[in-house]
Parts: C-alpha cells; structure tokens; sequence
C-alpha cells in the first residue's frame, strides 16, 4: 500500500512567489506614493509659512509708512535736512524692492536713523542723532526699511545691517494703486522649492494710512 505525499510542487511554489512579488510591488508603490505626498505636503506647508511671515512683516512696514508722529512735520521741524527727501517719499517702490521710511515699535532694537521729538500739541523736531532724553517731549524711532529680492533670496536691509527673511524666492513684485482714501500697495511672491519642483503663488493688499508730511 502506498503512502499519499503531501507538499508544495514547482508550480504551486512559483505561482506563490509570483503573487508575493506582485503584493510587494503594489505596497511599494502605495509607500512610494504615500511618501511623495507627504513630502509635497510638507514643502507646500513651509512655503506658506515663510511667505505669510514675510508678506506680514512687509504689511506692518507698510501701514508704519509715513507715521511721523500725532502732528504734521513741517520743513522747519527737520533738524537734519537730508531727512525731508526720505520723510516726503516714504514709499519707494523698485525692480524687486520695497523701501519705507517708517515710525518703529518699541520691539525694535538698535540705533535708528532719525529720532521725532515732539509734545503731541506744537513741537515736533526731526533729529538724526538721538537728542538727550526729557520728560517732557516724546521721542519717535523712525527708520529706513529696505526689502530687496537678491538672487533667490528676501532680504530684509536697515541701517544696522540685513538679513535674510525667505529664500527660493522666484519672483517679488510690489505695486502702489491710486485710489480715493489713500489707495494701497499690492504685494506678490512666487516661492519655489527646488527639489519638488513645487511653485507658490502669494499675494497681498495692504492699505495705506499716512503721506508724510506737509511739503
């Protein structure tokens, strides 16, 4: 009497590995994929970030664009007379650049260019080196910001040096409309990561709120 033998053939074997390979590569695949999008995902995140913080910074800078204080200056109240052709443009606006004369918030650290001392009711003077402080007038920083595209890379430029504010950066464009009421400043970033091949578009409108001063 024979015995029966159990067992795997070569043809059960290999359609075995077969489906087993077919499986792997299928999982590779869906990891592969899974793996690109999070790292298209990640990427696209940064760049959002870094151009929100950007876009913001040069808002801020905006609105503080021609703030020189709770009175209208005068040509008599510049001490430095260099300092009235920067406070009568405080908005300048080039190939890839953005440059504003600005009042500064106390977070601001550093010397600044000019120094408004005023009393808020009929004195303001416009000084370039900080006059010695007094309890009875107000001292303003006031400052020239400058942001410039230089190759790919936002930079943020004032008198106590720059640095960089965002990079892969392809393009800045920067745009005043005229409108009633004051009219605005339309901002644009193309942001670009170069690994991904991934591109951004970002853009912003900012209001203005001052003109300077009395020419």
């Amino acid at each position: 009497m024979r015995r029966m033998q159990a067992g795997f053939g070569l043809l059960e074997v290999m359609q075995a590995l077969a489906i087993g390979l077919m499986v792997l590569s299928a999982a590779s695949q869906l990891f592969v994929s899974a793996h690109q999008t999070w790292r298209l995902q990640g990427a696209a995140l940064r760049l959002q970030d870094d151009a929100r913080l950007a876009l913001l910074r040069m808002a801020q800078d905006i609105r503080m664009a021609g703030m020189f204080g709770c009175l209208r200056l005068k040509h008599d109240d510049f001490v430095d007379p260099m300092a009235r052709q920067a406070f009568a443009q405080p908005l300048l606006i080039g190939p890839s650049s953005l440059e504003l004369v600005v009042g500064e918030t106390v977070e601001h650290t550093g010397r600044p260019d000019w120094t408004l001392v005023t009393d808020c009711r009929t004195e303001s003077r416009v000084h370039k080196d900080p006059p010695s402080p007094t309890g009875k007038l107000m001292a303003l920083r006031i400052s020239r910001h400058r942001y410039e595209l230089r190759g790919s890379t936002l930079q943020f430029i004032w008198g106590g040096g720059s640095q960089p504010l965002i990079e892969h950066v392809r393009e800045m464009q920067v745009t005043q409309v005229d409108a009633p009421g004051g009219g605005r400043v339309d901002l644009r970033l193309t942001l670009f990561e170069p690994t991904l091949q991934l591109e951004q578009r970002h853009e912003l409108s900012v209001a203005l709120r001052n003109s300077g001063f009395d020419s």
